[in-house]
């Protein structure tokens, strides 16, 4: 009997369940609806208790982030603005040494477009909401403007645009400015088209309106010899979680000769009706006439013009193949073909011929297996890219090559659109995609332009300097590239923490790793002390779009891999195995989702667990897989995105096979016995919405916490549930929070009343369960977290952000905030020991000195009421060394000091110290000699050993022991069991004798469960 089979026999009833009798969840928010939410988020940020516990970033910077706009300022070549696609806008003023972030207080860091006003240089005008059509591409709340080069912000209307393309600004009137409104991405209507202002933003007009509620503009450029003429493009695009449309008859070119105020539509030989998709536009400077267009056309390509692949076989012969030729193809041919192909591994060429001849296996099954996710992405017989051109203004257009644009190796206009002309010559064009490609005679023969080994893929954004046109700024998803040359030689200009994290994890080492998948940018590690800001301390893993990581701590063997279910173990020899589930050639293709989850057992990390639209389990690190579940999806709608597929899993700490499955489609299965039996929980919750994550309590066995999303709907409203009773009931816990889409829960590890939500905008605690919420991002940009992880020993939570890399905050004070602290006039928490360092006692160093060298202790500390603390460090003998003061405000409080000792109240201690001990001549050659150190010129820190750190409230204060430790070897990587950082100071957990409470059957602390 199948394994499908015997499983679906022993389903019960739940599974029966239908969308049909659920509710049915909220329309698409509305532009006033997420202005409420933003001023909430306002309100809660500013009442928060934890306001003052500051998150720190950790990078990556080098990896980068899409970039989609830049900016120059008139008559400063060393200042000008990048925008990135959820990173925010960066300002440089010395030609990219440094950046600084402009918008991170802003409804969120989303941006599509930016413009600089050039009769006002220090006006910055910012469009939000990313244009691009990719799955991750963000909305924004509309215009903003700046008066200051950036340093502060108003909004200007057009909240209901959603997503911004481009922006024009009249150089003869700085309050002339129009622009290009892309709309909504997964729900029609709204502000789409082109819209004007003449009074810089205070009203604006609707001067170009698409003929139909999808279509919106893709861009918009100016003549800049004559600025009444400018050309506008419309883009009609269509985005289910199923399905994506990118081409219909509202695409189109318009042109208008009065300064935006009318517009007419542009023919004249462009291609029409339902085949036009994306375009974008460029006039160039020295020919204003000559105007390019890249389209992305989905006509069909000439049977002459299809790539069918440079091998005898390929998946695109195949598709034309009768089965007499395939039979007789050369066996390595076939052996090869299969190693190509999404097949499963125990097929070989014999076999394969053997089930084609005996009629077992059939093309069209082959076929069917060849037609992924990523085969949609690639795999496209139409025209694809195309430029256009135009020498008469836009009357007449022709396209400018006869054959297919091959470099451009992947065609999809959802992300790729912008075409550039040199501004010294109009025969000298740049379009981009995969690679950036440049022609030098008016768009006929192309070449790539970027094979320089330090630039990334996928381009998005190219500035060129018009008074020196081989400068070029360059925008890809690794982030910002420059060159002076004209593109023979590049330089990264990445160190700005704009990463696009999908997902976070992390391991048990000491210090801990983190690990986490970035959009395009693959999966990568680093240590979570590192300090972005000093350059990059993150190592690559594995490439394409980065997406789940799970590490097994006792093998060293880490699972990683890119987008849908291609995924990876690479064991601590660096050697890398296939994991990837694979059905039986008879059976369905399965479906895996863009990020699948893979997780590792919390019982033995032997174990692996990886979803498609079936969950499968590995008892042997992923080298043989069983399906422990039938299709646990109810969709049957099937288009050109992946879709019914499984999007979260989760295992019990506290009993093993205890799983708890989540869907795309809006279902939610739990089992009690690994499999044999499945149960459909969701029949109370909302339909038609994303399981973002599942979570199984570590606390209550038969507790788990579920997250849906609305985020393609358009449906900004807030779906969170708890249930005690393993999905019989559930209760809502979204009361409290702001409409913000929810892509992540997270139950403490330490406190079971403490959760975490990380949504469009940020990160939220619950100190009772979910009952209510507070505002958790202390310094955090507005920036999407699409994960957050927990550590259980070092008692931090990670925030994977997709848009500023990685960020760290330490969460014990968040743990141990009971009413006895609430009630404390001042409270200080755990302080980590510190390794001393021979560095902190040479002399100090004007030229050479590297923070990274200098001790820094930090901390956390309670305020019952704002206002300034004091703090003193006193030596054994209760005898002040130094004393310094902090600002606070009411709640937890972040600090850092450098540990710098006061001259005199240390030489004054010492003093104390002699006198005491004269007598005693083991203690005075024990007695630090401070005061040659000051005779040196030396900094003064204390020596190893143990000291006290008082904070003062008023009459009030607070104690906590500092320990320094000598310099020593690293300790080991895993000392099991481990014991809670700040167990000796009121942690939760206690080390003591018993069992870890979430050991498993072999008594050793559990291992760390996947996301």
């Amino acid at each position: 009997m199948r394994t499908a089979t015997w499983i679906g026999a022993l389903l019960v009833f739940g599974l029966a369940t239908t969308a049909a009798s659920r509710p049915t969840p909220g329309a698409p928010s509305t532009p006033e609806q997420r202005a409420a939410a933003w001023q909430q988020h306002q309100r809660m940020e500013a009442a928060s208790p934890f306001r003052g516990l500051g998150w720190r970033s950790i990078g990556p910077t080098e990896q980068g982030g899409r970039v989609m706009d830049f900016a120059s300022v008139p008559g400063q070549p060393y200042t000008y603005y990048v925008a990135y696609a959820t990173g925010g806008v960066w300002k440089t003023t010395n030609d990219g040494g440094s950046f600084e972030p402009l918008t991170d207080h802003l409804p969120n860091t989303v941006v599509g477009a930016i413009a600089v006003d050039p009769s006002a240089p220090e006006t910055l005008w910012v469009g939000s909401g990313e244009p691009s059509a990719a799955r991750s591409n963000y909305g924004g709340h509309g215009m903003f403007v700046s008066r200051d080069g950036g340093k502060t912000f108003t909004p200007r209307g057009l909240a209901g645009t959603d997503r911004i393309a481009s922006i024009v600004v009249d150089p003869r009137d700085g309050r002339r400015v129009l622009v290009a409104a892309a709309g909504k991405l997964y729900s029609p209507g709204g502000q789409r088209g082109v819209f004007l202002t003449e009074d810089g933003g205070e009203t604006w007009t609707h001067v170009l309106v698409p003929s139909n509620d999808w279509t919106g503009a893709s861009d918009l450029v100016i003549d800049p010899s004559r600025p009444d003429v400018l050309y506008a493009a419309l883009w009609d695009r269509q985005r289910a979680p199923w399905q994506f449309t990118e081409a219909g008859d509202g695409s189109g070119i318009h042109k208008s000769t009065d300064g935006g105020r009318t517009w007419r539509r542009l023919d004249g030989g462009l291609p029409q009706g339902e085949t036009v998709g994306r375009i974008g536009l460029a006039v160039a400077r020295s020919q204003p006439d000559t105007v390019y267009a890249t389209i992305d056309h989905w006509a069909p390509l000439p049977e002459a013009l299809q790539d069918l692949g440079d091998r005898p076989l390929s998946p695109q012969r195949l598709k034309t193949m009768s089965r007499e030729d395939f039979l007789a193809q050369d066996p390595a041919e076939i052996e090869g073909f299969i190693r190509g192909a999404d097949l499963p591994v125990e097929l070989d060429a014999k076999t394969l011929l053997d089930g084609v001849r005996d009629g077992s296996i059939t093309l069209p099954m082959l076929i069917s297996r060849l037609e992924d996710g990523n085969a949609a992405l690639f795999d496209n017989p139409t025209w694809g890219h195309t430029v256009w051109r135009t020498d008469d203004g836009g009357s007449t257009w022709r396209r400018t090559h006869d054959t297919p644009i091959r470099e451009v190796t992947y065609s999809y206009g959802y992300y790729f659109a912008e075409v550039a002309v040199d501004p010294s010559d109009a025969e000298r064009v740049y379009t981009m995609g995969v690679p950036l490609i440049v022609s030098a005679d008016g768009g006929k023969t192309w070449e790539g332009y970027t094979n320089h080994p330090s630039v990334h893929v996928d381009h998005h954004s190219l500035w060129i300097d018009p008074n020196f046109p081989k400068r070029l700024l360059l925008g890809n998803d690794g982030g910002l590239d420059v060159s002076h040359d004209g593109g023979v030689n590049w330089r990264k200009l990445d160190a700005q923490p704009v990463g696009q994290f999908y997902t976070i994890y992390a391991d048990m080492a000491e210090p801990y790793n983190v690990y986490g998948g970035l959009q395009d940018n693959g999966t990568w590690k680093g240590s979570s002390r590192t300090r972005w800001e000093l350059g990059e301390d993150w190592s690559f893993l594995n490439g394409g779009d980065g997406m789940w990581v799970a590490v097994d701590d006792e093998s060293g063997d880490t699972y990683t891999g890119y987008q849908f279910g291609y995924y990876t173990r690479i064991d601590r020899e660096g050697r890398r195995h296939d994991v990837r589930p694979r059905a039986p050639l008879a059976d369905p293709v399965l479906r895996y989702n863009w990020s699948t989850p893979v997780i590792l057992s919390p019982h033995d990390a032997r174990t692996v667990y990886m979803a498609a639209n079936r969950l499968y389990r590995s008892f042997d690190r992923g080298r043989s897989w069983t399906a422990i579940s039938p299709d646990l999806t109810r969709s049957t709608r099937r288009g050109n995105v992946p879709f019914a597929t499984i999007t979260s899993v989760s295992e019990s700490p506290l009993h093993f096979g205890r799983i708890a499955v989540g869907t795309d489609d809006g279902h939610l299965h739990v089992t009690r016995d690994g499999g044999a039996r499945w149960q459909q929980v969701d029949a109370r919750l909302p339909a038609d919405r994303w399981v973002s994550r599942v979570e199984l309590s570590r606390h209550a066995e038969d507790r788990l916490y579920l997250a849906l999303n609305g985020y393609r709907q358009d449906d900004d409203r807030v779906y969170l549930y708890r249930s005690d009773d393993f999905g019989k009931s559930w209760t809502s816990i979204a009361a409290g929070l702001p409409a913000e889409p929810v892509n992540v829960i997270r139950e403490d590890t330490v406190n079971p009343d403490v959760l975490y939500v990380g949504t469009d905008r940020g990160v939220y605690v619950s100190l009772d369960r979910g009952q209510a919420w507070q505002a958790l991002d202390g310094g955090l940009p507005n920036v999407p977290v699409h994960d957050l992880f927990v550590h259980p020993r070092d008692r931090e939570l990670i925030a994977g952000t997709h848009g500023r890399s990685a960020w760290v905050v330490d969460v014990l004070p968040v743990q141990q905030l009971d009413a006895t602290v609430r009630a404390s006039a001042v409270h200080l928490f755990h302080l980590d020991g510190l390794q001393a360092s021979r560095d902190w006692r040479r002399r100090a160093d004007p030229w050479f000195d590297r923070p990274e060298h200098l001790p820094e202790l930090r901390g956390t500390f309670w305020a019952k009421q704002g206002g300034t603390v004091r703090f003193r460090l006193l030596d054994a003998k209760d005898r002040p060394l130094a004393q310094f003061e902090r600002p606070a405000i009411d709640g937890l409080n972040s600090f850092a000091w450098d540990l710098q000792l006061d001259q005199a109240l240390t030489l004054d201690a010492e003093k104390q110290a002699v006198e005491a001990l004269a007598a005693d001549q083991r203690g005075l050659r024990q007695n630090v000699p401070y005061a040659e150190s000051v005779r040196l010129g030396h900094r003064l820190y204390p020596v190893p050993g143990r000291y006290t750190l008082e904070v003062a409230y008023g009459d009030a204060t607070h104690r906590r022991t500092v320990e320094i430790e000598a310099p020593k070897a690293p300790t080991p990587r895993w000392t099991p069991p481990f014991k809670l950082r700040g167990d000796d100071e009121g942690g939760r957990l206690q080390n003591d004798e018993r069992p870890h409470p979430r050991a498993g059957a072999r008594g050793r602390p559990f291992a760390m469960p996947g996301k």
